[in-house]
């Protein structure tokens, strides 16, 4: 009786047949060593957050205009009275920043330094 063969080695032994092993070449001739492929070096990836103003009981409604206008001018606030370089001012900033239009940011920035814009600061 002939050998029995499980389906792993049957399926090997077929596979084998297809897709035969090419032969080597003289022996006189080198082979070209496998390219791999250039390891690029890991950047370290920033961890982004993105935030916006967290709730305020004087904005209920879905309409965020004045809570925008009311961070802005916070903010020109703070700085006034604390200077451009206080960190406490970065909570108002980020706030104005995030509920704020840019158009809306530029045109107001545009008028506070010709000196029209309405608000207090």
């Amino acid at each position: 009786m002939g050998a029995r063969l499980s389906l792993c080695e049957a399926e090997a032994a077929s596979s084998a047949e297809e897709n035969p092993v090419p032969e080597a070449e003289e022996e006189g001739e080198e082979q070209a060593p496998e390219e791999e492929p250039e390891e690029e070096p890991e950047e370290e990836v920033k961890e982004i957050r993105i935030e916006t103003a967290p709730f305020d009981p004087r904005f209920v409604t879905t309409n965020q205009a004045r809570h925008c206008y009311t961070r802005y001018n916070e903010f020109h606030k703070c700085v006034k009275e604390k200077g451009e370089d206080s960190t406490d001012c970065t909570f108002y900033a980020k706030a104005y920043r995030s509920l704020c239009p840019a158009e809306w940011i530029e045109k107001w920035n545009e008028e506070r330094e010709a000196g029209t814009f309405p608000g207090k600061y």
